[in-house]
């Protein structure tokens, strides 16, 4: 049942990749955001069109990076962890999507298509996947070198990308790439935390 309902969510996003663990770990499995992009319906001039919108903005990833991070606070994002879902929305707009990764509900926002949100049980940001399109650097060895050395990095066993896994206070962080030697394309960020304190409503 489990990895029907892995399936069933990400169809037409990619094969595999789940898990009978349906807590938030820090393992490197995560929600690919950058083949959204790749959406029926989406067109190459889509996706230029939204990375050229203006609500459209790129984390930072800089030696500060993590140390605001352990605040809740994203680098050059407009979505922290802990805003209110009425914020996000005055920020992105109304839903436009809600489904499930992982056994976790998430949403996507009209003006913010490349993100998934999710949301604990008092409706506070605990967790976002994302684009590489929101990444300012996207070279692995330079996001080393300002992050520093990663709690671990290797190759993920559930969608075979190359995974840095870093921590940031509450906060754990995955950068993915195809391989060690590709350009970084999505990350995740979750705060196991608050989910643990409020789980997401039924």
């Amino acid at each position: 049942m489990r990895k029907w309902v892995c399936m069933t969510v990400v169809a037409g996003l990619i094969a595999g990749g789940c898990s009978s663990n349906t807590s938030v770990s820090t393992d490197s499995k995560q929600q690919p955001v950058a083949e959204q992009q790749q959406e029926a319906g989406k067109s190459e001039g889509d996706q230029k069109q939204e990375k050229q919108t203006a609500t459209v903005r790129q984390i930072i990833l800089d030696e500060q990076f993590l140390q605001l991070l352990a605040k809740n606070e994203i680098s050059g994002f407009d979505v922290h962890i802990g805003m209110k879902r009425d914020e996000v929305s005055a920020l992105y707009g109304k839903v436009t999507k809600q489904d499930y990764w992982d056994g976790r509900r998430y949403e996507v926002f009209e003006k913010l298509e490349s993100a998934l949100i999710y949301f604990d049980g008092q409706d506070r940001v605990y967790g976002i996947d994302l684009a590489g399109l929101h990444l300012n650097e996207t070279n692995l060895d330079t996001i080393r070198k300002n992050l520093g050395a990663p709690v671990s990095e290797d190759k993920s066993m559930a969608d075979e990308d190359y995974v840095m896994f870093f921590e940031a206070g509450d906060n754990s962080v995955f950068i993915s790439a195809k391989d060690e030697k590709s350009p970084a394309d999505k990350i995740r960020i979750i705060n196991k935390k608050m989910l643990e304190e409020s789980p997401q409503k039924e």
